[in-house]
């Protein structure tokens, strides 16, 4: 029997929260996110001076709330989100990157399907550098939306470059949303790394998203004029980022 009060996981400021999917595939549809704190990459060619580590959702390095399993449920009970998941709103599991806790994360979402009967719908936001264990996909269902990091993010490509797990997340269909900075040499380095590669990674077109890089409403609708014309000439999806859109604040999902 589980102890609900000795299981835990790190999670960030904004710990969990309803709202809709503000970027790629699921763009618009019913989200209860949890964001779990940490990350193995700093981004830091994005660092300023409210984001010393160039994270677009800085409270993840910044914040860490451990809670309980017990919490958890406690929270979603109380806020009616179980039964949201049950009606299809989607689990968004971002951070962070929350792989890094995808073992206590697996026993979260086995506690949760033995008490409340069901298993919701669970999308994971992974940089791409972690490969998930198979039983997300395999028994679980899960889908993933990848935001590879191109060379603009900063960090060595020894860190964010795994041909592997990039050969996994395309095998099982998973998403691959590039936040485009400079499209010229972006869009140069994700063909050369990702869609005409030499390890075998080639994703399809249709499993890509271009989305502009941005940190307000004012700078979204600037900067997504040009990423809309790249989308359509390359024959790839463009993905808004709709909490900039609707609220004006990059952390709103």
């Amino acid at each position: 029997m589980m102890d609900l009060d000795k299981e835990t996981l790190i999670l960030s400021d904004d710990k969990i929260f309803y709202t809709i999917e503000g970027e790629g595939e699921y763009v618009g549809q019913r989200s209860l996110f949890m964001r779990m704190a940490m990350c193995n990459l700093t981004c830091i060619g994005f660092a300023s001076e409210d984001s010393p580590h160039g994270c677009d959702s800085f409270i993840s390095w910044s914040v860490k709330n451990k809670m309980t399993f017990r919490e958890i449920f406690l929270m979603m009970e109380d806020n009616n989100w179980i039964e949201k998941l049950e009606k299809g709103t989607i689990w968004k599991l971002t951070g962070g990157e929350p792989l890094i806790q995808q073992k206590q994360l697996l026993k979260l979402v086995d506690e949760f399907i033995y008490r409340y009967g069901f298993t919701p719908k669970i999308d994971f936001e992974t940089n791409a550098t972690l490969m998930p264990d198979p039983r997300w996909h395999d028994e679980l269902g899960a889908t993933f939306t990848t935001s590879p990091k191109l060379t603009t993010n900063g960090d060595p490509e020894s860190k964010t470059y795994k041909p592997e797990v990039l050969k996994y997340h395309k095998e099982i269909g998973s998403g691959f949303k590039f936040v485009i900075n400079d499209p010229d040499a972006d869009i140069k380095e994700i063909w050369r790394k990702y869609v005409e590669d030499d390890h075998g990674i080639n994703v399809t077109r249709d499993r890509i998203w271009f989305m502009p890089c941005a940190g307000s409403r004012e700078e979204h609708i600037e900067n997504a004029i040009a990423v809309v014309e790249y989308a359509k000439a390359m024959h790839v999806h463009f993905s808004p980022r709709l909490h900039l859109l609707v609220w004006d604040m990059a952390l709103k999902v």
